[in-house]
């Protein structure tokens, strides 16, 4: 095997390995180019990815030259690389001063020192993603099996980068499926799963750091009647402009979820005091007194806010479900106020069971 053979076998073999790892697209581009050089009879060489419905735009390249090339294909988006990959073939110029299909890649190109420009469309079956470009900076031709040799390369490289788009775009997929059975689908706040989990990492803080953790249960007084009187889609725009009001006022390391209807939880943690959710629910129920627009019509509301501050042994759903009692308490006294739960906990459900 000859040293040129050595190196090109080496550089399949770390293709290769990448495709059953997720090393990322960038990095085994700047490889790729790096090593091509080592390889081939070349001076420089550079990737540009190109999309039918993006411009061309710059990959890697293997030295600051390089990359000047690549960028003047991508700003003037005229040269061999944009032939490549609208046919599909290579493009071989053996001596740039001869050509006259680029006037305005040309004499720039040669102004900056490029002599010979060997193009190669990255492309697999009818999919096409760009073109490996190599440069010398003196004339002449490359060897038919140097041509071979770095389609060769511009194919494992396609394949690779087809590869690794693929585990890109289920990742993505896994992630947004994942986020979307966490959220609310209406407003995007968290849902009861995330919610829970969120209440949990509270409670582990405050185990080691000793702070106040409450949970805020609120429930918007006859939200009903906006449905009735105006129709769920006017409902769910409340819905959302209620959701927006109240997070604008919290704390960033504070939570705000959406239950199920008119039900929104907040959990405030490491707070300093007790005393200080008071304020926290005062402001709330002042803000959501104030009138909402919905399509030009002001809409008037009040919220009954339950209260629960955590206790030792506390799990998220016991802490939850007090907070809950808590805004029944407030609504069998009217609503459109707040405090913590201090009667019967029976009462509070039968009174519960009542409204149902």
């Amino acid at each position: 095997m000859t040293t040129t053979e050595k190196k090109l076998s080496d550089v399949l073999s770390e293709f290769a390995s990448t495709m059953l790892t997720d090393f990322p697209i960038q990095g085994i581009l700047d490889q790729l180019v790096r090593r091509i050089v080592e390889v081939m009879p070349i001076t420089g060489a550079g990737v540009t990815l190109i999309s039918d419905t993006t411009s061309p735009h710059y990959a890697t390249a293997s030295d600051s030259t390089a990359l000047q090339f690549e960028k003047l294909q991508t700003e003037l988006n005229e040269g061999p690389c944009i032939v490549s990959y609208r046919t599909g073939n290579a493009v071989a110029i053996a001596d740039l001063r001869e050509e006259r299909r680029f006037p305005l890649f040309v004499p720039r190109a040669i102004e900056a020192g490029l002599l010979a420009v060997f193009t190669f469309p990255l492309r697999q079956g009818e999919k096409r993603l760009g073109a490996l470009d190599l440069y010398r900076d003196t004339p002449g031709p490359l060897s038919h099996d140097a041509m071979t040799v770095a389609q060769t390369l511009a194919d494992v490289a396609s394949a690779y980068l087809l590869n690794a788009q693929a585990r890109a775009d289920l990742a993505d997929s896994y992630a947004r499926a994942h986020a979307t059975s966490l959220h609310d689908s209406l407003t995007g706040l968290p849902n009861r799963t995330l919610l829970l989990e969120r209440i949990e990492h509270a409670l582990l803080s405050r185990r080691r750091s000793g702070k106040t953790v409450a949970v805020l249960f609120i429930d918007l007084d006859k939200f009903k009647k906006v449905n009735d009187s105006s129709g769920h889609q006017a409902g769910d725009q409340l819905l959302v402009a209620v959701g927006a009001r109240i997070k604008a006022m919290l704390r960033p390391g504070d939570t705000l979820a959406r239950l199920s209807g008119d039900e929104f939880i907040i959990v405030c943690h490491e707070l300093d005091a007790e005393t200080l959710v008071e304020g926290i629910a005062a402001r709330l129920s002042e803000a959501l007194s104030l009138p909402f627009s919905l399509g030009g019509v002001a809409v008037e509301l009040s919220a009954s806010i339950g209260i629960s501050f955590a206790e030792q042994g506390d799990d998220p759903e016991q802490l939850l479900h007090r907070a809950d009692m808590a805004m029944y308490q407030v609504k069998r006294k009217g609503g459109a106020h707040h405090q913590r739960l201090d009667v019967r906990e029976q009462d509070l459900m039968d009174y519960r069971e009542s409204l149902q």
